[in-house]
């Protein structure tokens, strides 16, 4: 007699499982394009044969994996999602805030990443990118002069305009889900004013990088950028940590 392979009996999929892949399969096919809106819960469950808490389910699911957005009111409804990095972003935000990875760890990545995104950008930017690029500079040294503290939006400007002229969604979704936990976890180490005078310094000099066509400088002025606030960062946390003793 034969071995026993170890299969498992075959089991009937839940019909919400169902209609989630036949969804998923029009959304990944292109046959449902971001923005395009779902039929309704009352048209899904009578094309499936379904009781609109099966199709209710469905839609959950769609929803948690950030494939579709559920809208309330008068013109809401089911609508495929657009690209977003935003919920990579909150994970990492979590994981963050769960003490599951450290801000030296999301250090350590955005600088295997974004040195050759610096690099890539001084090849493709654009006019526009560039004009990107100068704003978030001159609205950081703007509210820096006029005393305002809030810096971290300049800063995630800059850095979001320098990835969009890399012309690499990969990439630009990459440095995009490092924005939040990174610059959460940054506030409440470092001084902002302190923060604000190194950034603006550095981010003026990768954006002449940029202007010159220059991607070997604009890839060491990014990676001298992001190790100067590793190094502030692994300082302060030595400092606290020894004060906690």
């Amino acid at each position: 007699m034969a071995q026993a392979a170890g299969f498992r009996p075959v089991r009937l999929t839940r019909a919400s499982d169902e209609v989630v892949r036949q969804i998923k399969a029009r959304i990944f096919g292109s046959r449902l394009p971001p923005g395009a809106q779902l039929p309704s819960e009352k048209d899904l469950a009578e094309q499936f044969g379904l009781s609109r808490i099966t199709i209710r389910d469905a839609l959950r699911v769609l929803e948690s994996e950030g494939l579709i957005d559920i809208k309330v009111g008068a013109r809401g409804g089911a609508f495929v999602a657009r690209p977003s990095a935003r919920r990579v972003s909150e994970s990492l935000t979590t994981l963050l805030r769960l003490r599951q990875i450290t801000i030296q760890e999301l250090t350590e990545a955005r600088l295997a990443v974004e040195p050759y995104v610096a690099f890539l950008a001084a090849q493709r930017a654009t006019a526009e990118d560039v004009a990107a690029m100068e704003r978030a500079v001159a609205g950081a040294r703007a509210g820096r002069a006029a005393g305002d503290p809030r810096f971290m939006p300049h800063s995630v400007a800059f850095h979001l305009a320098l990835a969009e002229a890399a012309r690499n969604q990969v990439l630009l979704s990459t440095v995009a889900s490092f924005r939040d936990p990174f610059h959460e976890a940054l506030e409440t180490l470092l001084p902002a004013d302190d923060m604000a005078r190194r950034a603006i310094t550095d981010h003026h000099r990768i954006l002449a990088a940029i202007k010159a066509r220059d991607g070997g400088r604009a890839q060491r002025v990014m990676h001298e950028h992001l190790a100067y606030f590793a190094k502030r960062v692994g300082r302060t946390q030595a400092l606290r940590g020894r004060r906690a003793r």
